[in-house]
């Protein structure tokens, strides 16, 4: 146990130095999220995110990897709420809608879906 956490607590040291030194380089930023989900630690990863966005609001990859993340752990209100967020920030990215609107139609939420539509 102890182990494993030194061996989380050397690698989360490289991340964090790694995104330190290139702050602006969105990869650094995925690996480091992704590694975060890939051990179960979803507040983490979502924090990393959040602090991604700080640097590059605009940059859709990391609003999309983002709400994929929350969607595919089933984090549905954590996923609607990235979704809403990224439709409000960037209304004009087409793909944000669409994928908004089609996860809460797989969620069989159809008059939400027609919400979206309506709302924004």
């Amino acid at each position: 146990m102890i182990y494993i956490l030194t061996v989380r607590l050397r690698k989360r040291k490289g991340f964090e130095d790694e995104v330190k030194r290139q702050r602006y380089h969105v990869g650094c930023w995925m690996k480091y999220a992704k590694w975060e989900e890939h051990i179960g630690e979803f507040d983490r990863s979502r924090n990393v995110y959040e602090r991604s966005l700080d640097i590059d609001y605009k940059n859709t990859t990391i609003w999309l990897k983002y709400a994929e993340m929350e969607m595919k752990h089933k984090f549905i209100n954590h996923a609607r709420n990235v979704w809403e967020r990224a439709c409000k920030t960037l209304p004009r990215v087409d793909q944000f809608w669409f994928k908004f609107a089609y996860m809460e139609e797989m969620l069989g939420n159809y008059i939400g879906a027609r919400e979206i539509f309506k709302a924004y």
